[in-house]
């Protein structure tokens, strides 16, 4: 099917820039899509040019508000073809873009969730200035109803069906990573480590994602955790790439304690630079617990981390529900400070077992993660979705 011309045409709408973990799904997306024929549009607040963050994008970016709505639509409108309208999350900035442009571009509308969105709205309303502050039911009913105008739903795992209004027809697809993960070799190096200034007798982790109010306790738990190896004679470092809220990281680094623990990657690399960084990485950590919000999440960097070769410790919620404890990963029930010291000294002191489980999750990953097969599903679910419409408009 690769290379087959299609028809179709794609509107992804995004809440930010291809800075955000959703940015770099779109991307993988879009572009398999795009070697299938379909051309794909992807229109977002923030800047047009973050997509080459990831690669060469071989679809078209536009950025809001740098080009309007109207204009937007007007634009695809002109180049013909049948579109559709897949708006990622219903957050508000997706609504608004989504309903303008809707009122020029006659498409049907399939609406994404990657995460627990009413949580989410929550939390931002705790941390907004009281007089910005909006009604929280206003705001969910919003988001409700924009759910149940649209022709089609799609998830980032099983468990966000639980959102999915009755009779909608709806995918669920896992998110991947690049080939690039799993060529890696399966030990880190002191060549490796020296690159990024790291001694080599340095037990190395790595947290490649963002921080915000959802999880500050529990990158913080990790933080401390590298802290209390360190003080426990385990030279140990932890490698940090990727977005912030500033108010939110204040304090972070005070939490690793010691300066030369954390090495603060986020201004000088790029995340197409991850497969060169996780070569010096020898223990991988996703920090969490079974929550309201990481139960129906599943974080972009699992992908990476389980293909890596590392092994990898993780909640035991979202994908960790789908691994087994001792024989793919090593799963954390309580996701605290300790449990995660205990679970790392144990790899440490557990050579053969850090190998073990690193195959076995590099086995896991090869199975069940790819973007081509991702795309795939996602394009067929397209199809049907644009099936489904054009009845409606035939009657």
């Amino acid at each position: 099917m690769l290379g087959i011309k299609n028809s179709m045409k794609v509107l992804f709408i995004n809440y930010a820039d291809f800075t955000s973990p959703s940015g770099m799904h779109i991307f993988h997306l879009a572009n398999q899509l795009a070697a299938r024929g379909v051309a794909c549009t992807v229109y977002s607040p923030g800047l047009a040019s973050s997509a080459a963050r990831y690669g060469r994008p071989r679809f078209v970016s536009a950025a809001y508000p740098e080009t309007k709505p109207r204009d937007l639509a007007l634009s695809l409108l002109s180049s013909g073809g049948e579109y559709l309208i897949h708006a990622w999350t219903p957050r508000e900035k997706v609504r608004f873009l989504t309903e303008e442009i809707a009122r020029w571009l006659r498409a049907p509308r399939i609406v994404h969730m990657e995460d627990n969105e009413e949580a989410i709205a929550a939390e931002i309303m705790k941390f907004r200035d009281p007089a910005e502050r909006e009604d929280l039911g206003t705001i969910l009913a919003a988001y409700r109803e924009f759910l149940r105008s649209a022709q089609g739903y799609t998830a980032i795992i099983e468990e966000l069906m639980d959102f999915c209004p009755p009779g909608l027809p709806a995918h669920v697809f896992w998110p991947a990573c690049e080939e690039d993960f799993f060529s890696l070799p399966e030990e880190s190096s002191p060549e490796d480590k020296a690159a990024w200034g790291i001694p080599a007798n340095c037990l190395t982790l790595l947290y490649p994602g963002g921080i915000h109010a959802s999880n500050a306790q529990e990158v913080k738990d990790l933080f401390s955790a590298v802290l209390r190896l360190q003080l426990a004679g385990l030279p140990t470092r932890i490698i940090r790439f990727g977005y912030h809220v500033t108010t939110v990281l204040e304090g972070m680094y005070a939490a690793a304690g010691h300066p030369e623990c954390l090495v603060d990657l986020t201004a000088s690399i790029l995340p197409a630079d991850l497969p060169r960084v996780m070569r010096a990485v020898d223990v991988l950590v996703q920090p969490g617990r079974d929550s309201p919000f990481n139960k129906y999440r599943f974080p972009c960097k699992l992908p990476m981390f389980l293909a890596s070769g590392r092994p990898v410790i993780l909640p035991a919620t979202n994908l960790g529900r789908r691994l087994e404890h001792g024989k793919n990963c090593l799963l954390l029930r309580e996701g605290s400070e300790q449990e995660i010291y205990a679970c790392v000294r144990l790899l440490a002191d557990k050579p053969d077992l850090a190998r073990t489980l690193g195959r076995a999750g590099r086995e896991y990953a090869r199975a069940h993660f790819s973007w081509e097969r991702s795309a795939a599903g996602l394009l067929a679910f397209y199809e049907r979705v644009l099936a489904d419409w054009r009845r409606g408009k035939e009657h």
